[in-house]
């Protein structure tokens, strides 16, 4: 019996050790440990930022995440609706939503 406790033992520390790394050999994330700087701002980074509007009698058009786009383009899966003079719409699959000039952006 001696014998059948020490296989039990070994296969039950070898599956610990092969769960401990996840699937495919990653590398589970501790929960307990705090998040980097790099993590923190990527994770309370805004999807969407509205860096400039300009609105003339020819044309609208919005600097948002730093692309230029007129009423129709699309940005990180959203379409631009309107602008105007401090804000703009956006449709993001299927909800619309505002973004204001200086509003610091939208986390959707």
């Amino acid at each position: 019996m001696p014998n059948g406790r020490v296989s039990i033992v070994c296969s039950t520390l070898a599956l610990l050790a092969i769960s401990a790394t996840g699937f495919a050999g990653e590398a589970l994330r501790d929960p307990t440990r705090p998040y980097t700087a790099r993590e923190a701002l990527a994770a309370s980074a805004p999807r969407y930022k509205v860096n400039a509007i300009i609105v003339s009698d020819e044309r609208r058009i919005a600097i948002i995440n730093g692309k230029r786009i007129g009423v129709g383009g699309r940005v990180n899966g959203a379409t631009v609706i309107s602008i105007e003079k401090r804000e703009l719409k956006l449709d993001v699959d299927g909800q619309e939503i505002t973004l204001r000039l200086n509003s610091g952006g939208s986390r959707q």
